[in-house]
């Protein structure tokens, strides 16, 4: 949007009181830079030992706040100003904690709601989301997430592709501990949950706006729209640097270890 036409509707927003509420709306949408939705409606059965079904998965507090808290807080430092949330499971305990707004330590982030009427998968959830995006391009982030890697380099290395989606990957640590053994079975050694040699999808995506209308009615976003971009090759990968925490939080285990490991967002 060029600034001439910026300053015109501000203009006649000074003589118009409802051309003035639909404008600045348009407005705010027209000037942000990127704008994120975080799917937030899975039912987090593996977890509901602790959630005991009376909030969501992402509610679960880490280190003094929430999931969703350190996610928000974590966009905003990344200058995403407008988080839009996939709700549907427990949807209005979530609207009633944050509202529309959510005072971070690094600025304000506002916060529009697209809730499910049915269960329509990750595809589904970002498809309806779209309605509420104006910026050119959008993350898409799990509600179950933990992580402080540097986002403002993967949207750095998104826009400088001819792509339509980057997906942030990190390498999968070994929920067991590993045996190495000889070809006659002599053990070598025991390797306590090590780092595995493939890259798994990290829950983190950018992908061009334009292409959110392209995502199925219903379905996952890895069965559906992952696969036709990998086969068309219109879709990257973002390594995330191991050096940076990340981790997803499936399980009551998952949580405990997270509390011990998490050290924040800095």
């Amino acid at each position: 949007m060029s600034k001439r036409l910026i300053q015109t509707i501000l203009t006649l927003c000074q003589f118009d009181e409802k051309f003035q509420e639909k404008s600045l709306s348009l407005l705010l949408i027209a000037t942000r830079i990127m704008d994120a939705i975080i799917l937030c409606g899975g039912l987090g059965t593996r977890i509901r030992t602790v959630t005991q079904d009376s909030y969501p998965k992402t509610m679960v507090p880490i280190a003094g706040k929430t999931i969703l808290e350190w996610e928000l807080s974590w966009l905003r430092k990344y200058e995403v100003k407008h988080a839009i949330l996939a709700v549907r499971h427990l949807a209005e305990y979530i609207e009633e904690q944050f509202g529309n707004t959510l005072h971070t330590d690094y600025g304000t982030i506002e916060i529009s709601y697209s809730k499910e009427k049915e269960k329509l998968g990750s595809g589904g959830a970002v498809k309806q989301a779209n309605e509420f995006v104006g910026s050119k391009n959008t993350i898409i982030l799990n509600g179950d997430i933990i992580t402080n890697f540097n986002l403002k380099e993967m949207n750095e290395n998104h826009l400088k592709t001819d792509t339509m989606g980057t997906i942030a990957t990190t390498k999968m640590r070994s929920p067991y501990g590993i045996v190495d053994t000889e070809d006659d079975n002599t053990i070598l050694q025991f390797r306590e949950k090590p780092v595995l040699d493939h890259w798994i999808h990290a829950g983190v995506d950018t992908f061009k706006s334009e292409l959110l209308e392209r995502f199925p009615e219903k379905g996952q976003m890895e069965e559906t729209i992952f696969v036709s971009l990998a086969e068309k090759k219109q879709l990257k990968a973002y390594k995330i640097d191991p050096k940076f925490y990340w981790r997803s939080i499936d399980s009551p285990k998952d949580l405990q270890d997270a509390n011990k490991e998490w050290k924040g967002i800095d």
